[in-house]
């Protein structure tokens, strides 16, 4: 038959149905992808906590159990090379006795009788929604279900942004960009709940905000369901699934039940919370029932890496005698969140959450920053929308506080994987749109510090410190609270080098412009601009007590190499640039900006500085230099000597190991 309906009419028809044409072509292309590639392979190895959900989820898809055995071990080696990272623990038997008090029994828990049973301490349910994919299809099971998750997220994303009244062709551009100009796709293939955790958090702020945004339009089932009050009890359940995925989630709870009570409306929030306290507490008991405990990272706990050995990997190797525990209460201690420089770090890393070069907002999640400003330059602002916005700067405080030195993730993350499951609160703060610009503005600028990253995810998943070279990062400032979660740290010939200084100074290299050190000296490639990274040394006073020291001034020793050159020394205080002849040698001493202060679990504060080396001129040495074999291209050698003054005097019971 054919089709005579009007082109006009057939044209609106696909306009409102576009989003769900663009969502399922992503879905279809991504399932293609996840289901055709060799993903051990591609993937090169392990990144940050995956070894866990990883043989966690094929515990489950295979042998339905939730035990670390050593067919769980030998499985692994049949993909990848050893389950690096992998957090195990040992679990407790729990009896139930009467009591003569309230509630009139009592709970007592025991070691395990049964010391070679281990559990993975990690949140099971990530790996549990997988299992189901990674017994279908292996660990390409993974990929499918982040597929699926991502293309229904455009979809959510494109509802909303219809919702508040956007034409569809304006909701579709801007819900591709919030996804696509994000760091979100990015963790499509790592095999870590960040997805997961984002793709719930959309949809349970989805279910809550959608009947605020549409108001008393719509019809059909779906409508009256979205307007209802049942969605906010779904709403309400996911962020359960969420809290238990990782607890700081549980801020989520506050916008929903914020509204409920301004409105009086209390059978509704008595609803609300039931389903949150349910779902929260139903999988914590079942993690009790499990391994006998509620909290899957307490108790015995440990993290096992190739160069320690791993429990049954032989007789030797046993979860006792490799490594050290881990226990919850050492991850936030005190002396981290309450110091004398508590103050300032929070100043620091306000900046740096925003603006941070490997994990701030403007860089990695730019289309949820324009959504803020949109929001607050137009006017017809919600007071739900007022919530969500407070959420946000709940979150970013809450990560702040509780995780200050790892408040991005910590072992190297793209981005800020913490605040990945926040991110989509930033979408329910965009006004209703009138055409694409926000789209195009949002993809441009975005795309600046993404593309790289989307582009070859597999490759910056890897090798985290790449993009941070290239140019619109290099704009942005380098997170030093972060220093032991940045990139380079993982490179011995980039990191905790010795420089000069009586004690030596501690000096990281986060670009390829400065190449490794010889001795105490380094030589800066030519015509190009090295950053330095520098970290005040804490010396052992003995009798527990241990001396900080900060730089009061830096000398720079330059010896510029065969052709003249204009050399730049930059320390953020002051800044001077020289005409130097060939193999000049000059002095300079400069101040230096306060060092910002640094300090993990059971260590005393150290000061970290940043500078920046900039020559304009190079020569190849073996292309000049007769018998010399060095292919190089040099600008200036430098050296750098630290002038110090004693900050602070420290207690400690034992010499902390050098973090």
């Amino acid at each position: 038959m054919i089709d005579v309906t009007p082109a006009g009419v057939q044209a609106g028809g696909a306009m409102r149905h576009l989003g769900a044409v663009v969502s399922a072509g992503l879905g279809l292309m991504l399932l293609a992808f996840a289901t055709t590639i060799d993903f051990p392979k591609t993937a090169q190895g392990f990144k940050g906590d995956e070894a866990t959900y990883y043989s966690l989820a094929h515990s489950l898809a295979r042998d339905f159990d939730f035990t670390f055995e050593r067919k769980d071990l030998i499985r692994v080696w049949e993909e990848f090379p050893g389950p690096e990272g992998i957090f195990l623990k040992r679990g407790k038997t729990v009896e139930i006795r009467p009591s003569r008090f309230f509630p009139f029994v009592q709970r007592v828990k025991r070691d395990d009788p049964v010391r070679t049973r281990l559990y993975y301490s990690k949140a099971y349910i990530y790996p549990l929604v997988a299992a189901p994919f990674v017994f279908v299809a292996g660990t390409n099971g993974f990929l499918i279900l982040h597929a699926l998750l991502l293309s229904l997220d455009l979809f959510v994303a494109y509802l909303f942004i219809a919702a508040r009244g956007s034409p569809p062709l304006a909701a579709a551009a801007y819900a591709v960009a919030f996804l696509f100009a994000s760091v979100v796709p990015v963790y499509f293939v790592w095999l870590t709940p960040e997805l997961f955790n984002f793709s719930v958090a959309l949809w349970a702020l989805f279910f809550w905000s959608y009947k605020e945004a549409v108001g008393g339009s719509g019809v059909g089932s779906l409508n009256r369901y979205l307007r209802g009050r049942r969605s906010d009890y779904l709403a309400a359940a996911l962020i359960g699934v969420l809290t238990f995925s990782k607890p700081t989630h549980a801020i989520l709870m506050v916008p929903l039940a914020l509204l409920i009570l301004a409105r009086r409306q209390w059978g509704r929030l008595a609803g609300v919370v039931l389903a949150w306290t349910l779902l929260t507490g139903g999988l914590f008991l079942a993690n009790a029932a499990i391994t006998g405990e509620f909290n899957y990272q307490g108790g015995d706990r440990k993290t096992f890496y190739g160069y320690r050995g791993f429990p049954f990997a032989n007789e030797r190797e046993t979860f006792d005698n490799i490594g050290p525990s881990q226990r919850l209460e050492a991850v936030l201690p005190g002396r981290v969140l309450v110091t004398r420089h508590s103050l300032t770090v929070f100043r620091h890393n306000v900046g740096y959450f925003v603006f941070g070069r490997s994990s701030g907002l403007l860089p990695y999640f730019f289309p949820g920053v324009l959504s803020a400003l949109l929001f607050l330059s137009v006017g017809g602002r919600k007071p739900w929308q007022w919530l969500a916005g407070a959420t946000i700067v709940g979150a970013m405080v809450m990560l702040l506080v509780l995780t200050p030195f790892t408040y991005s993730g910590g072992g190297g993350p793209v981005g800020n994987r913490y605040f990945l499951s926040f991110y989509p609160l930033f979408l329910f703060l965009t006004p209703a749109l009138a055409g694409v610009r926000g789209a195009v503005v949002a993809l441009a600028i975005g795309a600046l510090f993404t593309a790289k990253i989307l582009l070859n995810p597999f490759y910056s998943s890897f090798h985290p410190g790449e993009h941070l070279k290239a140019v619109a990062q290099r704009w942005l400032p380098l997170e030093l609270t972060l220093l032991q979660d940045l990139p380079m740290v993982v490179n011995p010939d980039r990191s905790k080098r010795l420089l000069g200084g009586t004690p030596p100074v501690l000096a990281y290299f986060p670009d390829d412009n400065a190449y490794n050190p010889e001795g105490d000296a380094f030589w800066v490639k030519g015509k190009s601009r090295a950053e330095i990274i520098l970290r005040a040394p804490v010396v052992d006073a003995g009798n527990g007590q241990f001396v900080t020291k900060a730089i009061r001034r830096l000398g720079v020793e330059i010896q510029n190499g065969e052709l003249a050159d204009r050399v730049t020394v930059s320390t953020g205080r002051e800044s001077r640039t020289l005409e130097m002849k060939p193999e000049e040698v000059a002095v300079l001493h400069l101040a230096v900006e306060d060092g910002v202060p640094y300090y993990r679990i059971e260590q005393p504060t150290s000061f970290v500085y940043t500078i920046s080396i900039k020559t304009t001129s190079g020569f190849v040495p073996f292309l000049v230099v007769p018998g010399s074999s060095d292919s190089r291209f040099l600008g200036a050698r430098v050296r750098l000597v630290p002038e110090y003054f004693d900050a602070e005097v420290s207690n400690w019971t034992a010499r902390p190991g050098e973090d």
